[in-house]
C-alpha cells in the first residue's frame, strides 16, 4: 500500500590513478557537468552567453516601424531589461497582434516576462505556444522546463518536475543540431537542478506518506496495551519520518582549494586532487607549491580519470549534492 524505500545503488570502487576503467552503470547519463558549482569561483569561468538575456536589445529601433511586431518586441525586451515585466508584457501583447501570433521567439518573450512576474500559469501557456510554433526553439523549451520546476514545488506530485527534466533535456538535445554548444553548460546547469528538486520532493512525499502510516497505526492500536512498543517496531520497519536524511560527500569528491566537488579533478605527485583550472590558477599565483601540504611540487599534474567518472556516478545517484547546501529549502533552488 505504501511504497517507504528509495532504492540507492553504491558506489562502485575504482583506482585513483590515470587509467580508465570503465562503469557499466553510467549508460545513458550524457548530461555535462556545468563548469564551477562553488559560488567563489563561479565569477573566473568564461560565461556562455546568456539564455534568459533578450537578444533584440541589440537591434536598433529605428530599422523598424509601429506596423512592425519587432518595433514592440524591442520595446518590451528593453522593458525586461529594466526589469518592469508588466510594461514588457503589454509591448509583447502589441508585438504578437502584429505578427498574427505567428512567431515562436514573440510568445517565449512574453512568458519569460509572465514569469518573472510570477505568473506562472500565463508563462508556461505561451512557452507551449511557442514550441508549438516553433518545436526547435532552444529558449522556448529551456522556459517550459523552468516554470514547470517552478510549478513542481508547489505541487502535491512529481509530474511537473519530471516533465520539466524531460523538457530541459530537450532544448539541451537541440544544441548540437543547431550548432548553439556554448549553451550547453548553462542548460545541464537547470538539467541538475531540476533533478535535485525531484529528490527534494521524493523525499518530502515519502515522508507524507510515512507519518500517514503511523497516524493510521495508531488508530488501530489505539486501545492496545503495548501499543508503545508496537509503535515503535513500526517506525523502525518504515523509517522514522523526521529522522534527516545522511546527506554526505566523500571527503575525496571535494577540491581543497574550492572545497566544492569537483568537475575536473587533476591530480599532482603528492597524491591530492584538485579542480584543475583552479590549480592551475594557485601555480600561476604562487609557483610550485602544494595548496595542501605547502610542500614543494614539481608542478606536473595528470588528469585523474576515475575520480572523475566515480564524481559523476555520485552525482547522478545523489542529485541533492549538485550545488550543495547544508539545510537547503528546495523552494529555493533558483531557475
Amino acid at each position: 500500500m505504501f511504497h517507504y524505500f528509495i532504492n540507492r545503488p553504491e558506489i562502485p570502487s575504482f583506482f585513483f590513478d590515470d587509467i580508465f576503467i570503465p562503469i557499466q552503470q553510467r549508460q545513458g547519463h550524457q548530461v555535462p557537468r556545468p563548469p564551477y558549482t562553488n559560488q567563489n569561483f563561479r565569477e573566473q569561468v568564461p560565461k556562455p552567453p546568456n539564455l534568459n538575456k533578450q537578444e533584440s536589445v541589440k537591434k536598433s529601433l529605428e530599422q523598424f516601424t509601429p506596423q512592425q511586431g519587432q518595433y514592440w518586441n524591442i520595446l518590451g525586451d528593453r522593458e525586461m531589461e529594466r526589469k518592469q515585466y508588466q510594461k514588457a508584457i503589454d509591448f509583447y501583447n502589441k508585438a504578437i497582434e502584429m505578427t498574427d501570433g505567428s512567431e515562436s521567439y514573440i510568445f517565449k518573450n512574453r512568458g519569460e516576462a509572465y514569469k518573472m512576474n510570477r505568473q506562472l500559469d500565463l508563462g508556461l501557456k505561451d512557452a507551449i505556444q511557442a514550441i508549438e510554433l516553433d518545436d526547435k526553439n532552444i529558449k522556448a523549451h529551456l522556459l517550459c522546463g523552468q516554470i514547470l520546476a517552478e510549478i513542481g514545488k508547489f505541487e502535491n506530485s512529481t509530474s511537473s518536475i519530471q516533465t520539466a527534466i524531460t523538457r530541459l533535456t530537450k532544448s539541451l538535445t537541440l544544441c548540437a543540431g543547431q550548432k548553439k554548444q556554448f549553451y550547453e553548460a548553462e542548460l545541464s546547469k537547470y538539467i541538475y537542478r531540476a533533478k535535485k528538486l525531484l529528490w527534494f520532493k521524493q523525499q518530502e512525499l515519502e515522508r507524507n506518506s510515512k507519518r500517514e502510516a503511523i497516524h493510521q497505526y495508531k488508530q488501530v492500536i489505539e486501545f492496545d496495551p503495548h501499543k508503545e512498543d508496537k509503535l515503535q517496531k513500526f517506525i523502525q520497519v518504515i523509517g522514522d519520518p523526521d529522522k534527516p536524511p545522511n546527506l554526505e560527500i566523500p571527503h575525496y569528491f571535494i577540491c581543497k582549494i574550492t572545497l566544492d566537488i569537483m568537475e575536473n579533478p587533476v591530480t599532482v605527485e603528492s597524491g591530492h586532487s584538485y579542480e584543475k583550472d583552479v590549480l592551475i590558477e594557485h601555480l600561476q599565483k604562487n609557483g610550485p607549491i602544494d595548496p595542501a601540504t605547502r610542500e614543494p611540487i614539481s608542478g606536473q599534474f595528470y588528469t585523474n580519470h576515475n575520480l572523475k567518472q566515480g564524481i559523476e556516478y555520485f552525482l547522478l545517484n545523489n542529485p541533492w549534492a549538485f550545488e550543495f547546501q547544508a539545510n537547503q529549502d528546495y523552494k529555493d533552488i533558483e531557475f
